[in-house]
């Protein structure tokens, strides 16, 4: 098992001296479809401002580029914090996380491992290139990143409230296959929508 992945963020508010902290921590890099994904989030808040909504998401990145550089990013998962962060206080919550296409059968433009209408396809993988194969022969490169974003309070309440977010990649996979001589697909090509399928579900 590798490092966990972590992410760290401050920001500094008008009137308020110090900073608002955000980390956010997985406890692996690699998670398999329909495992659920527990994101630890500390916030630690030394400004006179209350933290009001704290929010995470699963996000997909799908980066076309057969025809150009496009990137989409699609949320396929979310849950919020009931509790608020007051000023002066530091709160660490986690929160689970589970992305599934059955969830997500109705949003467009969420690049699958196959056609929709197979009843055992899921999202897709996380793209892994191997070394000498060129990017754009795959087509479509998918990743996936949670993303934590905080909802701060202003000085006229709702109307002047911000928002603040910071981003931790993750691999979504399948898991490896017990007999160490059976091909493994993931591991060379991605097994991505057909392009065709997919410029489908965007137009």
């Amino acid at each position: 098992m590798g490092p966990q992945p972590r992410a760290e963020a401050a920001w500094q508010f008008f009137m308020s001296d110090k900073p608002l902290h955000l980390a956010v921590s997985l406890n692996k890099e690699i998670y398999f479809h329909g495992e659920p994904i527990p994101v630890t989030v500390t916030v630690t808040n030394n400004t006179e401002k209350t933290v009001k909504k704290i929010k995470a998401f699963v996000e997909q990145v799908a980066n076309v580029v057969l025809y150009s550089s496009d990137y989409y990013v699609k949320p396929v998962a979310m849950e919020e914090a009931q509790e608020k962060v007051p000023p002066n206080s530091t709160l660490t919550k986690t929160l689970t996380l589970l992305p599934l296409l059955a969830n997500n059968r109705e949003r467009r433009g969420i690049a699958l491992d196959g056609k929709i209408k197979h009843e055992d396809t899921n999202l897709a993988s996380s793209t892994i290139i191997k070394e000498g194969i060129d990017r754009t022969v795959l087509g479509i490169l998918v990743s996936y990143q949670i993303k934590v974003k905080l909802t701060v309070s202003g000085f006229l309440g709702e109307l002047t409230s911000s928002e603040v977010a910071t981003e931790v990649p993750f691999r979504l996979m399948h898991p490896q296959p017990e007999d160490p001589g059976q091909s493994c697909p993931f591991l060379a090509f991605f097994n991505y929508l057909l392009l065709a399928d997919l410029l489908l579900m965007y137009f």
